[in-house]
């Protein structure tokens, strides 16, 4: 009887170290997922700024050193890191990247399919600007420029709509590289 209790016991604190182990994995999946999703919302929110020329609120957002990357960000580029208080929001917001600033934002959700990757999935899907733009844990690239199968290109220069984020000190998302106007 002792055995068959010894065995039920150590068949219990089994199965509870497993469900612990599994459900600290699965915890750690999903605040990755939530860390994502919640990048995601804060790029889509930028682009909605664009839609209500709302400007300035993106320039709010930008991080206090930001990473100015010129032609744009896909592309060989080039970088200038920047002080966000020597860019003045009067040439930052002075012309709108949309083609018609009469445009809804539901234009754009109907032609974008907005994709926010990782670090890691950025260092896989482009590994030669990766090997540039060094994203660390943390970092999210959001490329709101993707278009949908016979989208319609919404934007003078779409790459205005791809920028990494990453949180603050604040526990806020902010913009670090973003190609300026």
């Amino acid at each position: 009887m002792r055995t068959i209790t010894n065995l039920f016991i150590l068949m219990f604190l089994s199965l509870s170290l497993f469900a612990q182990r599994n459900t600290g994995l699965n915890n750690t999946n999903a605040s990755a997922a939530n860390q994502a999703t919640a990048a995601k919302t804060f790029g889509i929110s930028i682009v909605q700024s664009y839609f209500q020329s709302n400007c300035h609120s993106v320039y709010e957002k930008l991080s206090s050193q930001v990473t100015d990357v010129q032609p744009q960000f896909l592309s060989p580029a080039t970088f200038v890191v920047t002080n966000k208080d020597v860019i003045r929001k009067t040439d930052f917001c002075a012309a709108s990247p949309l083609k018609d600033k009469t445009t809804p934002y539901t234009s754009y959700t109907a032609n974008y399919q907005p994709v926010i990757m990782d670090h890691n999935q950025f260092r896989t899907n482009y590994p030669r600007q990766a090997m540039l733009f060094n994203l660390t844990n943390g970092d999210f690239f959001f490329d709101g420029a993707v278009l949908k199968t016979g989208g319609v290109s919404l934007f003078n220069n779409p790459s205005v709509l791809q920028f990494v984020v990453r949180k603050n000190a604040r526990g806020q998302f902010e913009i670090t590289k973003i190609t300026l106007p």
